[in-house]
């Protein structure tokens, strides 16, 4: 009895230390998704928001019922313009918490940002129902509401905002905008003075505050004003534009001339500077100098053709009458109807001693002013009074207005992109990149990656392949083959013969065929390759080693594929002719340039490869995104999607098939499921995805029809 009571003991024991244990594993589990998620928010702050969608992953499979990750991922890919994933983000987050404000609120914004104000204003309808003093949310709506031209609204918000805070100058700010929209000019200074008042260190209320007076014509205390703002900010180029506006209509050519010079200094690539500096100078006579100053903007924006009439006019002032012609035509081109392109040009040709062409420019000028004049479009420029003299928006394509002085639209302030130092960190979106399919993947032992924090690719059969331990590096699927130096190189030739020793004693082993035809394929020995796997396929009873060699002959044939083209036909390796690549199919070709390169550069052999490879294993994800890509290039689109999308269905985190049927989808219209799976791609790793969907993404469609609107 008493062994028997002391066994169930030891029992109970064991299994209440099993139960302990499996109670540390869940806490210690709870401790580090919290890590993880203080550590995705510290990438946040510092602004790596790749690195910091990558820790936000992590947690959400973990725990996909925490609303918070789906927050903050939101909050990373909106600032990499990825607007679409982050309102992804954000439904599922309010999904699982539909009783934040602050998730409606975010929501809100991104909403705003593509366009969408009714949605957003849902939204913030939404928020302030949970929230009814939140102050942000009754902000950020008075912005929309400016957006939508609701500017009595918008008043109303802002005023909301200063009764729960009457600290927020930027309130002050923007009911001070909204009220001179309104016509309230009284009390747009009045809320530009408050603003001050609160904070008398914020540059860009004096600056405000300068275009309220500056639109009242009251240049002196508008001057006042932005002297204050370059007080506080001397390196802001939008400033000193803004006060050479206001010293030209106050007559002060001098100090209108050296704020252009001070704008030129810290932004050289500021055509309007250039522009405006020219005309002034054109004014004060200093001809050649203004020739160079309309030349630098053309060489910076060559379709500026009002700084191009007026670079012409001045040509012909200094007898460049050929120069001068030469503009004028494209002016002609642009402006058929512009008489005085015609009557300068009459000019140049008379220079010329070109009388014939000259008379018939006059004549054409001439009979055009006569029609204006008929239809009453002729106006007079002449001043009157003390009207402030004219200037031109600085989008104003108005030929009629080419010697007039540019403003910044609404004086606003263009956003500057700044170059990164950083591969990864901060707003990657902005950097030129080229912007070309993922490329095929293959087998190989020399992998460099291009993803972050990927989630790795596996396959049972390479898994077991590795475990025999037949090569010194481990079997891996890669798009992004390390490519060869010339030690490398000697190294793996040698590499390559010992393998041809050990094959002449043991002739069967394919295994060390396959390792020989990739050590082939990365020294460019293609046709070698090739017969290597062309040997294996027909002798190997191995399915598992016959899949690796029909996927990796489709591989280094696509790789032949792609070093023909960029030799000329008799400039190719004779390791690349050796074989014939392409059946003999499509020989009747029109064109016969085309008909060469079917000849050899034909997928079909790449097609059939992969094919047998699906069906010796239908659950391949990676031949049908090989598959995609050969589709695109031989512009069947909708196939090539089918196959990404049965990638993607057997692999959910497969990044390339996501890139590359974002961009297919793109090419052929479909923007939003396009910027989808951009953002997916993004989010698992691929970083530049988020420059397409800046450049090329949803958003940029969405901007561009407000911009006509």
């Amino acid at each position: 009895m008493v062994p028997s009571m002391l066994f169930m003991r030891k029992i109970f024991y064991f299994l209440h230390i099993l139960f302990l244990l499996g109670m540390a594993s869940h806490t210690k589990a709870q401790i580090d998704t919290d890590r993880v998620l203080i550590i995705g928010r510290n990438a946040l702050y510092f602004e790596d928001y790749v690195l910091a969608i990558s820790y936000f992953n992590k947690v959400i499979r973990v725990k996909p019922y925490l609303a918070e990750p789906y927050y903050l991922r939101a909050f990373a890919k909106y600032s990499l313009d990825d607007l679409k994933g982050a309102e992804k983000d954000m439904n599922k987050a309010i999904s699982i918490n539909p009783f934040h404000a602050s998730f409606y609120r975010f929501r809100g914004d991104i909403r705003s940002k593509f366009g969408s104000y009714e949605a957003s204003l849902v939204d913030y309808a939404k928020g302030l129902e949970l929230s009814p003093q939140d102050e942000g949310i009754f902000f950020n709506r008075g912005l929309v509401y400016m957006n939508t031209k609701e500017y009595q609204k918008s008043v109303d918000d802002f005023t909301a905002v200063l009764k729960i805070d009457n600290a927020q100058y930027g309130a002050y700010i923007n009911r001070a905008i909204a009220k001179l929209h309104l016509n309230d000019t009284i009390g747009a200074v009045r809320d530009m003075d408050e603003a001050i008042e609160v904070n008398p260190l914020v540059a860009d209320a004096y600056r405000f505050s300068a275009i309220i007076y500056y639109e009242t014509n009251d240049f002196d205390k508008a001057l006042d004003r932005i002297n204050e703002a370059i007080a506080l900010n001397r390196r802001d180029a939008g400033y000193y534009m803004l006060r050479g506006v206001i010293r030209y209509q106050m007559d002060n050519l001098m100090g209108t001339m050296s704020d252009f010079d001070q704008v030129i200094e810290l932004d050289p690539k500021n055509t309007m500077a250039y522009a405006n500096r020219g005309i002034l100078r054109v004014e004060v006579g200093d001809v050649n100098n203004a020739i160079d100053d309309f030349s630098r903007v053309l060489a910076l924006n060559p379709g500026d053709l009002l700084t191009l009439f007026n670079r012409s006019l001045l040509y012909i002032k200094v007898g460049q009458y050929r120069e001068a012609i030469s503009d004028l035509n494209l002016i002609v081109d642009r402006y058929p109807d512009y008489p005085d392109a015609y009557m300068a040009r009459a000019q140049a040709y008379s220079g010329l001693n070109n009388n014939v062409a000259a008379g018939r420019d006059y004549n054409m000028a001439y009979k055009l002013e006569q029609d204006q004049r008929k239809k009453g479009e002729k106006q007079q420029k002449g001043k009157e009074g003390n009207k402030p003299k004219e200037t031109r928006s600085e989008k104003d394509d108005d030929i009629s207005n080419h010697d007039k002085i540019a403003v910044l639209d609404d004086f606003g302030i263009e956003e500057t992109e700044v170059e990164e130092i950083d591969n990864l960190r901060g707003k990657i979106q902005n950097r030129n990149i080229i912007i070309d399919l993922e490329s095929v993947y293959g087998l190989t032992f020399f992998s460099v990656d291009s993803l972050v924090n990927r989630t790795r690719y596996f396959k049972p059969e390479v898994t077991q392949f590795n475990q025999r331990k037949k090569f010194g590096r481990p079997l891996v699927f890669s798009n992004r083959e390390a490519e060869t130096d010339g030690t490398k190189s000697l190294e793996y030739f040698s590499t390559i013969k010992d393998i041809g020793s050990e094959l002449q004693q043991t002739p069967d082993d394919n295994e060390l065929r396959f390792i020989r035809a990739i050590l082939y394929g990365v020294v460019l020995n293609y046709t070698s390759a090739i017969n290597e796997y062309d040997f294996i396929v027909e002798n190997t009873r191995d399915n598992g080693l016959a899949l690796f060699a029909y996927f990796n002959r489709a591989y280094v044939r696509y790789k032949m594929v792609e070093m023909m083209q960029t030799f000329d036909e008799e400039e190719l390796p004779s390791s690349l002719i050796s074989k014939p690549l392409t059946s003999s199919l499509n020989k009747d070709q029109k064109n016969k340039e085309d008909e060469i390169i079917k000849k050899r550069l034909d997928y079909e052999l790449i097609e059939r490869d992969l094919q047998k490879v699906l069906e010796l294993d239908p659950d391949y994800e990676f031949a049908y995104y090989n598959l995609g890509i050969v589709q695109c290039i031989r512009k069947d689109y909708e196939g090539a999607i089918t196959n990404f999308d049965k990638a993607i269905e057997l692999n959910p985190f497969f990044a390339e098939a996501y890139f590359n049927r974002g961009l297919t989808r793109i090419y052929l219209k479909q923007d939003e499921l396009g910027t989808l799976d951009l953002s997916k791609a993004g989010e698992l790793g691929m970083y530049k995805a988020y420059n397409v969907i800046k450049r090329y993404g949803m958003q940029r469609v969405i901007k561009d029809e407000n911009n006509e609107q």
